[in-house]
């Protein structure tokens, strides 16, 4: 079947662009991987939360459950995705995309395993960074490695004192989880930068969104600072290193 767009990955993007495709009546297909829309958030570790609140996570007006001055956590955030596809009637079928082709007309060809899928159009809404990438620092010394990719919760963690290499969002989050049960030193090659998550008694993100700091356009100066940040905060968390030295 041809359809005008489709798109690839069915997270928080493919959904809110599948919606907005909706309203314009332009047909499209959603192909996502998992079993489950939202299943990606579920396999991350137990005690993630968002740093953004609840009322700065939503998509196209869709009420998220919960304080919107809170932080969700990852199983809201799942639940919060099932529903505004359920909600909105969006097309997602489960099908992994194995490649990406154009044929002679300049039509693409999404092929699955199933089927191959026509399109005019096709958007890659699947994030970056799937395959996690672990840094050459083992030593011999180390009696436990894991990467923050297939982090649950701290009972996979051995005694012993702890190093996190990566100091981004998921570092941090997964340093003060164990830091309640282990000894654990953060690892960061520049110095650490924190944002206050309010000020002056309202969120950042209000004062963000007030001074039109997230509408910034992208070759702005305030644009590049933030995709400088942005990028650098992926990086952080993309290499998030759990070491345990059992010898001490």
């Amino acid at each position: 079947m041809t359809y005008d767009v489709i798109i690839i990955g069915g997270g928080q993007a493919g959904l809110a662009l599948g919606f907005s495709l909706k309203q314009k009546n332009i047909p499209f297909v959603i192909l996502d991987e998992n079993e489950q829309t939202g299943m990606s958030w579920r396999k991350r570790y137990d005690s993630l939360r968002l740093f953004t609140p609840g009322s700065y996570s939503q998509l196209h007006g869709f009420h998220l459950k919960g304080d919107p001055k809170g932080f969700p956590d990852k199983n809201e955030i799942a639940d919060y995705l099932a529903a505004f596809k359920i909600q909105n009637e969006l097309p997602v079928h489960r099908e992994k995309v194995i490649r990406l082709t154009q044929n002679e007309r300049k039509q693409f060809l999404v092929t699955t395993p199933n089927k191959i899928y026509t399109a005019k159009q096709v958007v890659i809404a699947t994030g970056a960074f799937h395959n996690p990438c672990v840094p050459k620092v083992h030593d011999g010394t180390a009696g436990f490695e894991i990467h923050a990719s297939k982090y649950q919760n701290p009972s996979q963690i051995p005694n012993g004192n702890v190093l996190i290499v990566g100091a981004g969002n998921t570092g941090v989050q997964i340093a003060s989880e164990l830091s309640k049960t282990h000894q654990v030193t953060l690892s960061q090659s520049k110095p650490m930068k924190r944002v206050p998550q309010n000020i002056a008694g309202r969120s950042l993100f209000w004062w963000l969104e007030t001074f039109r700091i997230g509408r910034a356009k992208p070759y702005s100066f305030v644009g590049k600072m933030l995709y400088l940040r942005i990028m650098y905060s992926f990086k952080c968390h993309y290499f998030t290193l759990i070491k345990v030295n059992r010898f001490n």
